[in-house]
């Protein structure tokens, strides 16, 4: 046997090849050009242009450039997209440290039915391929609405009902008084739900800056944990455009008073206001923008009141089309009036007298980042932090109560492309949570998740999607639960046009803070604590279709959720308490159809979104309260110019059949209960491209409704804003 010495020859040689290896790698191809109009030839701002099957891209600045480096040497195709223009492919070989110049020219295309780009699986996938249901609502349609919080425009989705303000996606919350949203919000990605009481703070999202709300229905733990048992809301907020811009809005409108046989509560007009001040600029690489706003109404029946200021700032760095950061911030402050129910059925705009200086103080803050960079045309990582902080105190003339939240999370997402055929996601996931309440005491909470999804063309026009998420979850110091929920998803493209979907999926919730240590009385409730609650747990499947031509799109879905171990509010009869227990199995089983259609040779566009719900309580062998058995939405937009579009909607929900604390009395017809039927109309005008007017009326034909028992739904309310941008 020979012994091996060290040669220095080799070592040097050795040392070569590796430099070498490293000068060719570091010897990568660019690709720069312009995206221009094809029949202008004017530049267009905001182009994507892709290397197909990698994460490699970059969108056209102000003069329609655009430049991709670190380009690996290889056959490529290149595809170029901006809406309202064709897709443009061009196949291209680029040779180690090459540098080509590719210009395109795009032919305009004005697409009635636009194709539809949703994040329901922590990534831009178009609609057509999502396994499970997603609607996305525009910027435009959020804006024609005028509302003060994006909960405002959610209910024109017939698949999801707001009760009180808590959200109900096909049906999966029903009501429980504010504690434990089945339902996740994500802001940007970033999860916006409280920790102490598991509530959504729709007044704490910043409505002007929302590039579009996009609605996963059904399970989505097997990507977003705890929460996301009933669906997902993600709020996609605005790119910084290029350039400089000052804008100014104004606003203000008045709720009509109640007829004189419901008791009008006021002599004095019912006004609501507003303002926002906003402005950004682009500096090269680095953008900012920073926006104040102040709300304020006196709603439309006592204590339906409030004062709010906003503040929110987000920046935006490009180090390289490889390399970027967002950083978002906003804070809310927040004091309204309290209302529970009405002084009597006689006075339903009306607070019970001892009621009527109770007050609610609050606030929120959320922080969070992101960063994304590409680390090879196959591998691409995403960065995410998140700090979410909300605090009340409620001084009510029975009980002052008060709580501070404060939860912190880390994300880490490696998303890979072996090939353009295959795309494979993993992520790790932590939050620290912390609260101190007299109302629920102090408690810390820690989570930790890992996820995984594999998504893979198989055969021609099939795409199967596998993933589970592992979460473990520990509340001070209890024994820690663990969950697996996986899922998997399956997408047929019969044709260009038509697409066929079906997904099975598990998920779970973590009962809240609220939920197990309550103890509390507000009003004439007295609510007390069960720190042995469990987590609810569920099995979905869907079955569905897509199709979308030049003019309509249709998307029909079959839809059925098991769920086991429901959190619902009881009265204990023997002592009179509230308290929150595991009591129901249930299924809610349905179907959901919407159609969008723009009419041959008129400017009209439709919508109409319809859901039908059979929600069965297993366990008491009865129908699940608070829910609404049919959903109609139809609306209609008419641009009379190309400057003015005015809109008309109408919503309609069954009666609910049952609630749980004031049933409706046949015989004497107290706490009566009936269908909700509402028109709406809008009207928006840019008389100039700086300037825009929009008028809305919400409950056009003052309908009066009960949304829970002894709570009457809103008036009628106008509003009008002016935007001016200069």
């Amino acid at each position: 046997m020979s012994n091996r010495v060290f040669n220095p020859k080799i070592f040097i040689i050795s040392v070569w090849l590796t430099a070498l290896s490293e000068t060719v790698w570091a010897q990568k191809a660019q690709l720069s050009g312009i995206v221009c109009d094809s029949l202008s030839n004017a530049p267009l701002v905001g182009a994507n242009v892709i290397l197909k099957g990698t994460f490699l891209g970059a969108a056209t600045d102000q003069d329609g450039k655009y430049s991709i480096t670190n380009i690996v040497p290889g056959n490529y195709q290149v595809e170029v997209l901006m809406i309202g223009y064709r897709r443009q492919f061009q196949s291209l070989h680029l040779r180690a440290g090459e540098k080509v110049s590719l210009d395109f020219r795009l032919a305009p295309q004005v697409l009635k039915t636009p194709e539809i780009m949703v994040t329901g699986a922590k990534r831009a996938i178009r609609k057509a391929d999502s396994p499970v249901s997603i609607s996305a609502i525009s910027s435009t349609q959020i804006a024609a609405r005028n509302p003060a919080s994006v909960d405002e425009v959610l209910t024109y989705d017939a698949a999801v009902q707001l009760i009180d303000g808590q959200i109900n996606i096909r049906g999966s919350s029903g009501y429980t008084r504010g504690a434990g949203s089945r339902v996740a919000m994500l802001v940007d990605g970033a999860p916006a739900i409280s920790f102490d009481n598991g509530s959504i703070y729709w007044e704490a999202i910043p409505v002007d800056e929302i590039e579009r709300v996009e609605i996963l229905k059904g399970p989505g733990s097997a990507l977003y944990g705890s929460s996301a048992i009933g669906g997902v809301v993600n709020l996609i907020t605005r790119k910084i455009p290029a350039g400089k811009a000052t804008q100014f809005l104004l606003g203000g409108g008045f709720y009509s008073p109640p007829s004189e046989a419901r008791q009008q509560i006021s002599s004095s007009p019912l006004l609501s206001q507003y303002f926002r001040l906003f402005h950004r600029q682009r500096f090269g690489k680095l953008a900012a923008q920073m926006g104040v706003r102040y709300n304020a109404t006196d709603g439309y029946h006592q204590n339906g009141w409030y004062r709010r200021w906003f503040l929110d700032g987000k920046i935006e760095y490009d180090w390289t089309n490889t390399q970027s950061l967002v950083s978002r911030i906003f804070w809310v402050d927040d004091v309204h009036g309290s209302f529970t129910q009405w002084r009597d059925a006689a006075h339903p705009f009306h607070t019970p007298f001892n009621t009527i200086h109770d007050r609610i103080f609050s606030h929120k803050v959320q922080w969070s980042t992101q960063y994304v960079q590409v680390l090879s045309p196959q591998k691409s990582l995403i960065l995410r932090g998140n700090y979410f902080q909300t605090g009340f105190r409620n001084d009510l003339y029975n009980n002052k109560t008060q709580s501070e939240a404060r939860t912190g999370s880390m994300e880490a997402q490696l998303d890979f492309r072996p090939n353009a055929k295959h795309y494979f996601t993993t992520g790790i996931e932590g939050r620290l949570n912390h609260v101190e309440a007299n109302i629920w005491g102090s408690h810390n909470g820690y989570d930790l998740a890992l996820y995984l999804q594999d998504e893979v063309a198989l055969i021609p026009r099939v795409q199967v999607t596998g993933g589970l998420r592992f979460d473990t979850h520990r509340t001070d110091e209890r024994a820690i639960e663990s969950q697996v929920n996986p899922k998997l998803g399956m997408v047929y493209h019969i044709s260009p046009l038509l697409t066929l979907r079906s997904s099975v999926g598990w998920a779970y919730r973590s009962p809240a803070i609220a939920e197990m240590f309550i103890d509390s009385r507000q009003y004439i409730f007295e609510v007390k604590p069960n720190p042995n609650l469990k987590s609810e747990k569920s099995f979905s499947y869907e079955a569905g279709c897509y199709f979308q031509s030049q003019r309509v799109t249709v998307d029909l879905a079959l839809f059925s959720t098991n769920f086991k171990h429901l959190i619902d509010p009881v009265l204990d009869p023997t002592d009179n308490k509230i308290h929150f227990q595991n009591i129901t199995d249930a299924r809610i089983s349905g179907v959901e159809i919407s159609s969008e259609f723009a009419h041959s040779g008129l400017p009209l566009q439709s919508k109409v979104s319809y859901t039908y719900l059979y929600p069965e309580d297993l366990t008491h062998d009865e129908q699940l309260p608070y829910r609404h058995n049919h959903s109609l939405v139809i609306s209609e937009q008419l641009a009379l110019t190309k400057t003015l579009i005015v809109g008309l909607d109408y919503r309609y929900l069954s009666k609910i059949n049952r609630v749980q604390l004031f049933p409706e009395n046949p015989v004497t017809g107290a706490d009566k209960l009936v269908p909700i039927k509402l028109v709406s109309g809008f009207c928006h005008f840019s008389p100039m491209p700086a300037l825009t007017f929009n008028l809305s009326v919400e409950n056009l034909l003052q309908y009066y409704y009960v949304v829970i028992e002894r709570n009457i739904g809103p008036t009628r309310n106008v509003k009008l804003t002016a935007e001016y941008t200069f």
